[in-house]
């Protein structure tokens, strides 16, 4: 049975909401520890197989890209395979067990697996057709707090 090691961990200190880290993208905060990890590591880039992110609340443009530009931002090939997860609050944790089960399939020898999130940049988003294709006058827009929504679960209510 193949054996599988954790030969670095890195991450970055935790902020207060709004405070100095509000302006650092989730995707930026997981790249600069994935770098860190590397280097603490002594590892080249070019040999890791896959890159693994957990996140919950997309919070900025790029979040649909989350894993992937973590494997570019941090000098992985861009022929690597890089994977966003969102299993809520165990997606960081889900990523890890994502990373084993693929070394221990064989799919891979190296894999990067980490979480990542700023909620200081979660948006206030309007949901539904409204927004896309028109408010009827005098109908008004309902935004909500997607940080709200992603902590809370609207069918448990």
């Amino acid at each position: 049975m193949t054996q599988v090691f954790i030969v670095a961990a890195k991450r970055t200190p935790f902020g207060a909401f709004g405070g100095k880290l509000k302006s650092i993208s989730a995707t930026d905060l997981a790249t600069h520890a994935t770098k860190a990890a590397l280097q603490a590591a002594k590892l080249d880039p070019a040999l890791v197989d896959t890159v693994i992110v957990g996140n919950v609340a997309q919070t900025s443009s790029d979040a649909a890209y989350l894993a992937r530009h973590v494997l570019l931002k941090s000098g992985i090939p861009i022929e690597k395979p890089a994977l966003t997860i969102n299993r809520l609050c165990g997606s960081g944790f889900q990523s890890l067990i994502n990373g084993i089960h693929e070394i221990k399939l064989g799919e891979a020898s190296i894999a990067v697996a980490s979480g990542t999130e700023n909620m200081s940049q979660a948006p206030l988003v309007s949901y539904g057709d409204k927004s896309r294709f028109g408010v009827g006058l005098g109908a008004g827009l309902q935004l909500q707090d997607s940080l709200w929504s992603a902590l809370t679960d609207s069918y448990a209510k």
